[in-house]
């Protein structure tokens, strides 16, 4: 239950009960000052003479007035944001894929590249609402498609993907990833899932701390692989700047630095998509992330309120 009112909301009301009770209590039940013990013993004269404070007792019981403020604070009020943070990307998909020359061998029917074409293809058409981003890396990386809603971008460059696009050769996956991380950071997105799509070219120790990272910052590294376990024998020495032989355990072993999932294409390019659980719902601390991006927490103003009181409460009792 909560309580809005305009751009506030309240999203404890329980809380205001105790608040005005203690607030009532501490009117009520004020404090006799420490001088006025006195007072019954010595004589109004005596009592001047040694100079001690005159005051009758406080107004207030100070205590109880800031277990009061603090009493409020658990109320949680909270005001709308309206600037242009509220409105940024909260979840999105970022798709990494491997251009590199090991990407062109047919162990994969047609190829390795048109399976992981088709597999941009689908992961386009199951984003739904979530932006999603294109990078694409063979010895470097680059940023094709920024996370957007509009998937032309995306899908033009996902059908005219390419080996040579990159003209420096190799599989920089770290690059890829560190660029990723990047891009993240840029469009502010509080949770990604980064699908990894080709043949585990490139994983290494780097990549798997790359991954590791991304995943400690609340996101999610997955990876498609393409083709097979098994070196092509008829593979030309000018042809194995890539390794051509897939390595399913480094593939795994990328996936579960970065807490996500492993898939394996068949020889036909089909990937079982289901693993990849595509539709499963956000965390609870996605959802308490994306209020954050709405609502802005205001309680800590009034136990600002409260220091005041507190000071004086102090005062008090260094007098006594």
């Amino acid at each position: 239950m909560s309580w809005q009112i305009g751009e506030w909301l309240i999203l404890r009301p329980l809380w205001l009960l105790p608040a005005l009770l203690l607030v009532i209590a501490a009117f009520v039940w004020r404090p006799d000052s420490y001088h006025n013990h006195w007072r019954k013993i010595l004589s109004p004269a005596l009592f001047r003479f040694l100079g001690a404070d005159t005051r009758r007792a406080s107004r207030c019981n100070l205590p109880l007035l800031v277990a009061a403020v603090a009493a409020l604070s658990f109320c949680l009020p909270v005001q709308r944001q309206s600037d242009d943070d509220t409105w940024r990307h909260s979840i999105g998909w970022l798709a990494v894929a491997d251009v590199s020359r090991s990407m062109t061998l047919d162990d994969t029917v047609p190829s390795r590249l048109a399976a992981m074409r088709e597999a941009l293809a689908q992961l386009s058409r199951q984003a739904g609402a979530r932006p999603i981003a294109l990078i694409l890396f063979s010895g470097d990386a680059f940023l094709i498609a920024p996370p957007a809603f509009d998937r032309s971008i995306f899908n033009e460059h996902t059908a005219l993907l390419e080996h040579g696009v990159i003209p420096v050769e190799g599989s920089n996956l770290a690059r890829a990833l560190s660029l990723a991380t990047s891009v993240i950071e840029d469009s502010q997105l509080l949770r990604t899932r980064i699908f990894v799509l080709g043949d585990s070219g490139g994983i290494g120790k780097s990549s798997i701390a790359a991954a590791r990272f991304l995943a400690d910052a609340g996101h999610q590294v997955d990876t498609l692989v393409f083709g097979s376990s098994e070196p092509m024998q008829e593979t030309s020495s000018d042809e194995r700047g890539d390794e051509t032989a897939v390595d399913w355990q480094q593939a795994q072993a990328l996936s579960r630095a970065g807490h996500g999932i492993s898939v394996r294409a068949n020889s036909f390019g089909v990937i079982d998509y289901d693993q990849l659980e595509l539709d499963k719902q956000s965390s609870v601390s996605t959802h308490a992330a994306l209020s954050s991006l709405v609502w802005q927490d205001q309680s800590h103003w009034l136990l600002l309120l409260g220091i005041p009181l507190l000071l004086q409460l102090f005062r008090q009792e260094s007098a006594h």
